[in-house]
């Protein structure tokens, strides 16, 4: 992702828009084909930032909307698990509370499901989330190349032998395709070294397996520069060290209380398939936990 700011008097209201807009962190604040109502709309979403990808490929076959993935006359048991897809016991699966704040993703996974009954996932640990029965909630997981989703109603808090939900059946399924090279939000720390051999510390926020953003001092480098970096990876049980080629592609200033920190956008070079494979990985995991960019 290459994100360049858009002067707001180059949207023009009242007209489809030919690309998606996100804002400064990377997140999807219009969608492509969007009627823009007015000027207004427009400057009210101008603190939080107006962004092009301008490395975006054309998405006329994409869709930021969830569309619908069955029919009517396809009865629930047909639906889930959606067609030719077999979830796995234990997959990472997002919750969300929409009633409450739609913004706050919880990490659970899946422990199976009752046909035409109800859908078993753990309830989560690893940040407050106390639902209540018959409250509704919205479940998502990425399998194969699409995100799916769907709401359900909880049915049934349980406490014994472990905390876990029985949530309604679903009556239908939304399915959203990946991009092809989907993003995610990440907090890891990476060490890179320029041409010179010289060393900095820097964090990286954002992650693709061809490319990634970086958060650093200013000195790191200028557009051009290329970059050895090197981060440790971990999955599981398995951890590695990953040594990876990057070109930096475009530098902004850092929106954090740093003033001498800026924002790198790099392209990763000539990718090992074994590193590859771990990036991908790494992505789909965060993906997976709701942190998709």
């Amino acid at each position: 992702m290459n994100l360049q700011p858009i002067p707001i008097e180059h949207i023009l209201p009242g007209k489809p828009l030919p690309w998606q807009i996100y804002d400064r962190n990377g997140y999807i604040v219009f969608s492509q084909g969007e009627i823009i109502s007015s000027l207004k709309q427009l400057e009210e979403r101008e603190d939080a930032g107006l962004y092009e990808d301008i490395d975006a490929p054309s998405q006329a076959n994409e869709t930021s909307d969830w569309s619908d993935f069955a029919f009517n006359k396809i009865s629930p048991s047909d639906i889930f698990p959606p067609h030719g897809i077999k979830p796995q016991i234990g997959e990472f699966v997002q919750l969300v509370l929409p009633n409450r704040n739609p913004q706050n993703f919880y990490s659970a996974r899946l422990i199976g499901c009752v046909k035409n009954l109800s859908i078993l996932v753990t309830r989560p640990v690893d940040a407050p989330f106390i639902p209540a029965e018959g409250e509704t909630v919205e479940v998502r997981m990425v399998t194969g190349s699409n995100i799916y989703t769907f709401q359900t109603t909880i049915q049934r808090l349980c406490i014994s032998p472990s905390q876990y939900l029985h949530l309604d059946y679903p009556p239908v399924v939304n399915a959203q395709k990946l991009r092809k090279s989907p993003w995610a939000r990440v907090n890891l720390n990476v060490i890179t070294t320029d041409a010179d051999g010289n060393r900095e510390f820097a964090r990286l926020i954002n992650l693709s397996s061809d490319g990634g953003q970086l958060r650093a001092p200013a000195k790191l480098g200028k557009t051009g520069d290329t970059l050895q970096l090197s981060l440790h990876a971990v999955m599981e049980n398995l951890n590695c060290t990953l040594n990876i080629s990057a070109s930096i592609m475009h530098v902004r200033t850092s929106h954090t209380i740093d003033a001498d920190m800026q924002e790198f956008g790099v392209s990763f070079n000539h990718v090992a398939p074994t590193d590859s494979l771990w990036l991908k990985a790494l992505v789909y995991r965060h993906i997976a936990e709701g942190e998709m960019a």
